[in-house]
C-alpha cells in the first residue's frame, strides 16, 4: 500500500492513523486517517484483492453528502468531511489522487 497519509496534506494536519479490520474476503487491508484543518475529514484506503474488486466496490458504493470516492487499480479511496473549505478539500483529494498514478 502506498504511503498516502502523511503528517500534513496541504492545509490539513493528520490527527490519527491506523488500520481497521477488513470486513470482507475481497478486502486485504483498510488504512484510515483523520485530519483537521479548514474543517474535519476522514479518509480511508481499501486495498482489495484485484482491480475488478475495486471497480465493483466503486460501482456499488452509495453516494452520500459530504463524501467523495474513487478507485485506482486495487485501491478504493473514500473521503468524508464535515464543514470543510471546498478549495482545501479539493487540494486534499488531488494530493491523494497523485499517490495513485494511472497504470501504464
Amino acid at each position: 500500500m502506498p504511503d498516502v497519509f502523511t503528517e500534513m496534506v496541504g492545509a490539513w494536519r493528520r490527527t490519527s492513523v491506523g488500520e481497521l479490520p477488513p470486513p470482507a474476503a475481497a478486502i486485504e487491508r483498510i488504512l484510515a486517517a483523520s485530519y483537521q484543518g479548514p474543517g474535519k475529514l476522514e479518509a480511508r484506503v481499501y486495498q482489495l484483492t484485484s482491480s475488478a474488486a475495486a471497480l465493483d466496490m466503486a460501482q456499488h458504493w452509495k453516494p452520500a453528502p459530504d463524501t467523495v470516492f474513487f478507485y485506482n487499480d486495487r485501491f478504493f479511496i473514500l473521503i468524508q468531511w464535515q464543514a470543510a473549505d471546498r478549495k482545501a478539500l479539493h487540494e486534499f483529494v488531488a494530493a491523494l489522487e497523485k499517490k495513485f498514478p494511472a497504470r501504464q
